[in-house]
This record gives structure tokens, C-alpha cells and sequence, in this order.
């Protein structure tokens, strides 16, 4: 399942893949992992601030958005 949201995002700042890769200081491949859902689930504190930095978010922000996708993506469920 695709981020969508973070393609929307990058696209909206009107920023290559190579550009955002350049900005997080994150390798090209890894965005593009990220922006597909192949990567990411796990990603670390310090590599969550450089992408919503890179983004142009806060790390709030970042973090309900991926909150959002974990929920439809299954990986996380709603208490009752």
C-alpha cells in the first residue's frame, strides 16, 4: 500500500525524488521505498524528523499521517 500522502506532499513542493532525497539526507531509494509502502514501518525517530523536515511538516504531522496508513493498512487497530 502506497503513501500516498507523502508523494501528494513532495509533489505539492513541487520536489523530485532526488531533490527530497537530497534534502532528508536520506539515499534516493529509501524515499522511493517509503513513497511505495516497501519501506518505512519501522523507521527510527531521527529518520521520521528528517523526512517531515524534508517534507515540509512537523513531525506531528508526519506522525498522524502515518498513523492514518498503519490503520488502513492493518498494522495497527483501534482500541474499543
Amino acid at each position: 500500500m502506497k503513501r500516498i500522502y507523502l508523494k501528494t506532499l513532495r509533489e505539492s513542493r513541487d520536489l523530485s525524488l532526488e531533490e527530497m532525497a537530497s534534502l532528508s539526507e536520506v539515499s534516493y531509494n529509501y524515499i522511493l521505498n517509503i513513497e511505495n509502502g516497501h519501506q518505512g514501518d519501522q523507521a527510527s525517530f531521527m529518520m521520521m524528523a528528517r523526512l517531515a523536515r524534508a517534507y515540509g511538516i512537523t513531525l506531528e504531522d508526519l506522525y498522524r499521517y502515518e498513523y492514518q496508513y498503519l490503520l488502513k493498512k492493518g498494522k495497527i487497530r483501534l482500541n474499543d
